[in-house]
């Protein structure tokens, strides 16, 4: 990966955000260092797929920055290959001339299996000295692998602390691909244990979190991992604060856990407490080029429409750690250092294309108007010319959501959802599934749909899952029964136990659907989402639908989850709402929180109503199609706190005054919100949004173990057994068995 150059994308500063991130990423760019350094001389790295791409994210030039520091050959591990393999020794320096041969591995069985067999399969004329790093920790499991192999005596082993990856200003991911259904299939709880040692990480340099709420099993045993790490180990021995340089963010080193920390609230949401969000299609910008292209590790796929005939399409590419001739040869960074990708990305698709359209028009206008200018003139023009560029990338990245748009079945699928969610119809739903079926649509969008409807009714009825899961095995083959039973070993398809499903109630509490309105007369063209006024509602970014997750952190913010318990208990795992403080004796001790007494509750949350609406709709097959938001929360309860009764039917649960009590000094409350098992760009977006209100009061930092949409959710309770199976199949034409990756 070469360094970007000046005018291209780059990596984000990380100092604009709630907190500063810049200690994060220099202090995991400097273990990496560390790592590389430990090995003298030149040396050969050997990189898991699995890694590659988050420290992408560590140094736009990562790959000239390890040649600096003696790395000569960058690989990829690959199972079933050997070190003399052609690939491995197709350019100059051969892997038998260089003496240190580095790993850097996800700490899985099958990593260790396959570093094993390469150790092993050397010849006697290879003097190399091997070191297998395991990230982010080494594991008991993995080293009595590599003795059970035989090779554990022939090995450095170390460990390289690679936890969070800053994503933008605003985002942290652990980048754990397969960490929510290692949970709820698997039961494995590593994924926890990483989410809660890197919390006990934020507070050893941000300091103590006061206030921590959650629901789900998971954020309860991440709560519980997280207050027992603050008890055993006095000044974070394990997991050692990053000081701050000076003059990052202005932060100083924090010594230990002292209360009173720049993030003034943690909310822990379990993905399994909202599986709708993720399997509903995502029509925000970047929610929308993720569902179509796809954006991994923050790059997407960027196949640039030369107008010269260079075809750099590649040039500003981030791709991974060194590429290596491994990943696309064209794949470009995405985050707020492009301005315009910025401004659009949180918006729904139509009205970013709209103004991508204003944008390239008036582009156009001043390059034809080029003759008539005058010499300052053009000097500022040609200063211009790196935001023109941008602004082509991104109509080049534009182009294949919206050719997406523009078919009929993909506004049939967002009918159907919708109609789920809505609970109207299950037959005519089921029905449609028949028919993707019969079209020989991908599996993984039949099953996101199958998985929505069983989440919204509880379960399906025994005789017509039994007829679906029938017709999809002899559609995409009977290799996808191990799919199957992962599904359901893990809860997303069950069988209905034949009561009636109390969604309906968390539904009507929760207010998750907001009816569109038509907009107000005489108004004018507000954001260009179909002539409203300005949303109000974050149900404006899912074309009425208010995601489920989002709800329940406008419902912590405002009220606490008390007043909507009888709702909550219809959801997976507990709520809870505590705060973190410390005994007489100094140690670290969690308390019930105590909601204020009734007048200064009553004059920390507003009482004001919003009033007016902001046009959602769907607006993607027409942009003058718009709706109306109704307003937000208006009346409060006894003792002014506001109760699911008192909020109006379309509007959301956290109301026009109730950021007003947060953050002290009158700064914005800073907002941990972690999601354990993923979270979309559309949720991050409807965050944003909430964070964007002039009253909201409240700045939001997601972490979150991965970035995902419904299709690599799901994609990772498929067995790479399935996968490799498929794959087979439809290279000998076989049927439409494959699976899309």
């Amino acid at each position: 990966m070469a360094r970007l150059k000046p005018g291209k994308v780059q990596l984000p500063a990380l100092d604009t955000g709630p907190i500063p991130l810049v200690p994060i990423r220099e202090q995991a760019r400097k273990q990496l260092l560390e790592v590389i350094d430990s090995r003298r001389g030149k040396k050969a790295l050997i990189l898991d797929p699995a890694v590659s791409g988050p420290l992408g994210l560590l140094d736009a030039g990562l790959t000239d920055l390890l040649t600096e520091h003696g790395v000569v050959k960058l690989l990829y591990l690959e199972p079933g290959k050997r070190l003399d393999d052609v690939a491995y020794n197709a350019t100059e320096p051969k892997l038998a001339d260089i003496r240190s041969v580095v790993y850097l591995v996800r700490p899985t069985v099958a990593n260790a299996q396959a570093v094993a067999a390469q150790i092993k399969t050397r010849t006697k004329a290879d003097a190399h000295d091997f070191s297998v790093c395991f990230v982010p920790r080494r594991t008991i499991a993995c080293e009595r692998v590599l003795e059970e192999e035989g090779v554990l005596g022939d090995v450095a082993i170390g460990e390289y602390c690679l936890d969070m990856v800053p994503y933008d200003d605003d985002v942290l991911s652990l980048e754990l691909d397969s960490a929510f259904a290692d949970c709820v299939a698997d039961g494995d709880s590593t994924p926890l244990y990483y989410t809660a040692a890197a919390i006990t990480r934020l507070q050893a340099l941000y300091g103590v979190i006061p206030r921590v709420q959650g629901k789900g099993p998971a954020a309860t045993a991440v709560r519980d991992m997280c207050f027992r790490m603050r008890r055993e180990s006095p000044g974070l021995a394990a997991a050692p604060p990053l000081a701050a340089a000076p003059g990052a963010g202005g932060l100083a080193g924090a010594p230990g856990l002292g209360l009173g920390g720049r993030i003034d609230r943690m909310i822990l949401i379990d993905r399994e407490v909202d599986l709708l969000t993720p399997m509903m299609t995502q029509i925000t910008f970047e929610g929308l080029i993720d569902e179509v292209t796809g954006i991994k590790h923050g790059t997407v796929p960027w196949v640039a429409k030369d107008k010269r005939g260079g075809g750099a399409a590649g040039e500003s590419a981030g791709e991974g750690a060194g590429g290596g001739g491994r990943g696309p040869a064209g794949r470009t960074l995405l985050n707020s250092t492009d301005p315009f990708y910025r401004e659009f990305r949180d918006l729904p698709f139509h009205v970013a294309i709209m103004r991508l359209g204003q944008y390239v028009q008036e582009a156009r206008r001043e390059y034809s108007e080029l003759g008539s200018k005058d010499l300052s003139e053009l000097k500022s023009f040609v200063k211009g010319l790196p935001k023109l560029n941008m602004l082509d990338r991104l109509s080049d990245i534009a182009t294949p959501p919206a050719e997406r748009v523009r078919e009929q079945l993909f506004h049939d699928r967002l009918n159907q959802e919708q109609a789920i969610v809505e609970g109207y119809e299950p037959e005519a739903s089921v029905a449609f599934i028949e028919e993707l079926m019969f079209r020989g649509a991908d599996p993984v969008d039949v099953l996101r749909l199958l998985v929505l409807l069983s989440a919204v009714g509880g379960g399906l009825p025994r005789k017509q899952l039994d007829g679906l899961r029938q017709e999809l095995l002899h559609t995409y083959g009977h290799q996808h029964l191990l799919t199957l039973n992962a599904l359901e070993k893990a809860g997303l398809l069950k069988a209905s136990p034949g009561t009636k499903s109390h969604f309906s109630a968390v539904r009507k509490a929760l207010h998750l659907i907001v009816p569109e309105q038509e907009p107000a007369p005489g108004a004018g063209a507000g954001d260009g989402a179909g002539g409203g006024a300005e949303p109000t509602d974050v149900s404006y970014l899912y074309k009425g639908y208010a995601p489920l997750s989002i709800r329940l952190v406008e419902a912590a913010l405002k009220t606490g989850f008390a007043p909507l318990a009888e709702a909550l208990q219809h959801l997976p795992g507990n709520a809870f709402d505590v705060v973190q403080a410390v005994d007489s004796n100094g140690m670290p001790v969690e308390k019930p929180y105590k909601p204020a007494p009734a007048a200064t509750a009553g004059s920390a949350v507003g009482a004001s109503g919003a009033s007016g609406g902001g046009g959602s709709g769907s607006g993607l097959s027409s942009a003058a199609s718009s709706g109306n938001v109704a307003g937000l929360g208006a009346g409060l309860g006894a003792g002014g706190l506001a109760t699911a009764a008192s909020m109006p039917a379309g509007g959301g649960l956290l109301g026009a005054g109730a950021g007003s009590a947060g953050g002290g000094h009158g700064q914005p409350e800073t907002v941990l919100v972690v999601f354990i098992g993923g979270v979309t760009f559309a949720e991050i977006s409807a965050l944003r949004f909430i964070s964007s209100r002039p009253d909201s009061g409240f700045r939001f930092l997601v972490l979150t173990t991965r970035i995902v949409n419904g299709r690599t959710l799901l994609q990772s309770f498929i067995d790479p057994v399935t996968l490799q199976y498929s794959a087979v199949v439809a290279a000998g034409g076989g049927g439409g068995g494959g699976v899309q990756s």
